[in-house]
């Protein structure tokens, strides 16, 4: 499987790679708003906040593949399984779709 794109910062000889921050440097919240409806559609679950939790609405490996085509459909980002259960909220998907966008 692929992984989505990832920035790798060199410290020390150690790689790392940053964990997607929720806030105003974060994704743009109509983003968020927008992966939050996706999420609802998916989920038959109406009203799906950017900070609701995918596995506490009820998601599962199907619901998860059909959001991540969806996104790679709609955005030209490919988001690793791994990558979006990690990610878990609607803000940190639209997180790493920004970093897919910016090549990052």
């Amino acid at each position: 499987m692929e992984s989505s794109p990832q920035m790798v910062h060199e410290r020390g000889g150690l790689e790392e790679t940053p964990q997607p921050q929720a806030g105003p440097s974060g994704a743009s919240a109509a983003l968020a708003q927008e992966i939050a409806e996706l999420w609802g559609e998916h989920l038959d679950s109406p009203g799906v906040g950017p900070e609701d939790d995918f596995f506490a609405l009820g998601g599962n490996s199907l619901a998860g593949i059909k959001i991540i085509e969806r996104v790679l459909q709609d955005h030209g980002v490919r988001l690793s399984v791994r990558d979006f259960y990690l990610a878990g909220t609607p803000t940190k998907v639209a997180e790493l779709i920004e970093q897919g966008r910016a090549g990052t």
